[in-house]
């Protein structure tokens, strides 16, 4: 018997409550929870109609993901809040992207926290750029991804570009994105209730670890802070009870106030990241179809 939509998406927030929100709020070291999001990986197939390669590029582990057709990449940073995440735990959303966007997908293993803080994972982003750059692909070729924490680090690598009058990828995707790590803004108390997944207590000992020395306020670590003129066309999406929902707002609203094209899309009842349970949600299916036009589009 085919589950309802309420049902399915009621089932995944109760998983997601017990399994992932509830250990989050403990005093379980970083590399603890690290593990157990790669526990979770097993959950979530891979598309049947692409290939998977772990590589090396510019220094930097690297996951290809490759469909049968594709004639664009999209450089990709996992979520996590900067201490967690991998090729693995991302790598089916890796793979709808790619078969939906007819696009190669690089899923980037930067350097996380707390072993590492900023600039390391932005460091790492901007070798594989420049790395795709090397073999031939053109700008208009390369789009830049990321969910939660990934996004804060495409964010600073675009603005890095812009400064320093390097070229820009095409576009900018941003799934639930955390790009503002003083936790300030509303929806981060307002949502605490309804949000099946995220807590701002992991989010917090995240961004802490990535930040070090610098201030949380700091437009290098909080890049939502900084300049967005000028940036590629951005695509953000969100679900509507997330914490990180006025992240995604926000980021939306001073990247078009700033002249950049942004396009800002909440779904009703959806969660942070929603996007990577598409074998059980609908509306994730029809997020990932706008992604794949957003990418194609440009």
């Amino acid at each position: 018997m085919k589950v309802s939509a309420a049902v399915a998406s009621t089932l995944v927030k109760a998983a997601l409550r017990a399994s992932f929100k509830l250990p989050s709020r403990l005093p379980i070291p970083l590399t603890l929870l690290r593990s157990a999001m790669e526990g979770g990986a097993a959950l979530f197939r891979v598309h049947p109609d692409v290939s998977i390669e772990a590589a090396t590029l510019a220094g930097v582990s690297v996951e290809y993901i490759t469909p049968l057709q594709a004639d664009r990449v999209l450089l990709h940073f996992h979520g996590g809040a900067f201490f967690a995440g991998s090729a693995n735990t991302h790598r089916a959303l890796g793979s709808e992207i790619a078969v939906r966007a007819q696009s190669k997908v690089v899923m980037v293993n930067y350097r996380r926290a707390p072993e590492y803080a900023y600039p390391a994972a932005m460091i790492d982003g901007l070798a594989c750029y420049q790395a795709l750059l090397d073999a031939g692909w053109l700008p208009s070729q390369i789009s830049f991804g990321g969910d939660s924490g990934g996004c804060a680090i495409i964010l600073s690598m675009a603005q890095a570009l812009r400064d320093r009058s390097q070229a820009l990828p095409a576009a900018l995707l941003m799934i639930s994105p955390y790009v503002d790590i003083t936790l300030s803004l509303p929806s981060v108390t307002q949502m605490a209730g309804r949000d099946p997944m995220v807590t701002a207590h992991a989010l917090r000992r995240g961004g802490d670890s990535y930040r070090g020395d610098i201030s949380a306020s700091d437009p290098r670590v909080s890049p939502l802070f900084g300049s967005l003129r000028n940036l590629p066309p951005m695509l953000v999406q969100a679900g509507s009870e997330e914490i990180l929902l006025d992240d995604a707002r926000r980021l939306a609203r001073y990247a078009s106030e700033a002249g950049v094209e942004a396009q800002c899309h909440i779904y009703p009842g959806m969660w942070h990241n929603f996007q990577m349970f598409s074998a059980f949600i609908e509306d994730a299916n029809l997020a990932l179809d706008e992604i794949a036009a957003f990418i194609r589009s440009h």
